[in-house]
């Protein structure tokens, strides 16, 4: 919940279902018809529903309940540490950790930054943001070597084939390979990702062999899907397991079997659980509540101020729609439809 995801992913999403996209280009069509402008989805961003105990105890549970194991849970936010935070303050124990947005000429890419030492994790996090704001290597090295001179500390290029810029796939892939050329002595693993393409995690794997780096598990687990693969590790601590990936260069790293849903259909269920009501939630119970835009003057606004009463009838369709094929049903007809993901491969 204390992330903000932008909302330029949708049209990207959509367009993998036909007949949702469909819809969502009529009312885009519509918007223009009667406003003379697109719609703006860079101004606008969602928070994720789920506060950090709902959100730590998905991850634990699924790995009690399906694998019978003791589980170690990170949880990050994009360059926030609060989940952490708050959930310290009610005694479970995680370690502090956050997603770290590295801007890089025109691309981006994300640097998990997991187990910082407590007592040291705000101002490090401050740093880190002054980095974001200052995306330049006479403020980024000098962080980045400090972060990997932590014994405790790992450092994962997380996702590093999405592409959130969209600058065409090889200049990103260009600049990936610059970016570990100059950093990458200072990472010490790349993300396998639960919720990215079979064939991006195919390529993490490749690069990951001609780079010397293990992978490791993770996935942008922003709603009630427990992420699609883990970690399975024989550490009794976060340090040890820490310390597996960093010095033994070993992980292994276990694929669940929602992953080998069509991507499609899960991108589909993933926002449905975005826009679906939420009454345990005092404030953020309707999607419009959790959803924000960029006013003309420049203030941060609530949907809902907008829109109190859930948004136009063309807003209400199109969720409508996305309900209809986030069903068990329609999600069976999606992979027959559509196929299984393939094996990543190892």
């Amino acid at each position: 919940m204390h992330s903000r995801e932008y909302m330029d992913f949708i049209p990207r999403v959509m367009r993998l279902a036909p007949p949702a996209d469909a819809l969502r280009r009529l009312i885009e069509q519509t918007h223009t018809r009667r406003t003379g402008k697109q719609v703006a989805y860079d101004r606008a961003f969602w928070r994720p529903p789920l506060h950090p105990r709902a959100a730590y105890e998905l991850e634990a549970d699924q790995i009690r309940n399906l694998l019978g194991l003791r589980p170690l849970v990170s949880i990050t936010d994009h360059d926030d540490l609060e989940a952490c935070a708050e959930l310290h303050a009610i005694d479970i124990d995680v370690p502090y950790s956050s997603e770290w947005t590295v801007p890089y000429k025109d691309t981006v890419f994300h640097i998990g930054v997991h187990n910082l030492p407590p007592e040291q994790a705000r101002s490090l996090a401050a740093e880190m943001e002054h980095c974001r704001a200052n995306p330049t290597p006479q403020y980024f090295r000098p962080v980045l070597a400090a972060l990997d001179a932590l014994p405790g500390v790992l450092l994962v290029l997380n996702h590093p084939f999405c592409n959130e810029e969209r600058v065409d796939r090889p200049r990103h892939i260009r600049l990936l390979l610059e970016f570990l050329a100059t950093y990458g002595q200072w990472l010490h693993a790349l993300e396998l990702n639960g919720l990215q393409p079979t064939g991006d995690n195919r390529e993490t794997i490749k690069l990951a062999a001609e780079k010397g780096f293990p992978v490791i598990s993770g996935g942008d687990r922003h709603c009630r899907e427990a992420n699609a693969n883990v970690n399975l590790t024989n550490a009794a601590s976060f340090d040890e397991f820490v310390d597996e990936v960093r010095r033994e260069a070993f992980s292994l790293v276990l694929f669940l079997p929602q992953y080998r849903e069509p991507i499609a259909a899960r991108y589909i269920e993933f926002i449905w659980h975005a826009v679906q009501p939420y009454p345990e939630l005092p404030g953020r119970e309707r999607w419009v509540d959790r959803v924000f835009y960029d006013s003309v003057d420049g203030e941060v606004l609530p949907l809902s101020v907008q829109w109190p009463s859930g948004g136009p009838a063309p807003i209400r369709w199109f969720l409508s729609a996305v309900e209809f094929l986030a069903t068990p049903h329609m999600r069976a007809t999606l992979r027959r439809a559509l196929g299984e993901q393939n094996e990543i491969g190892a």
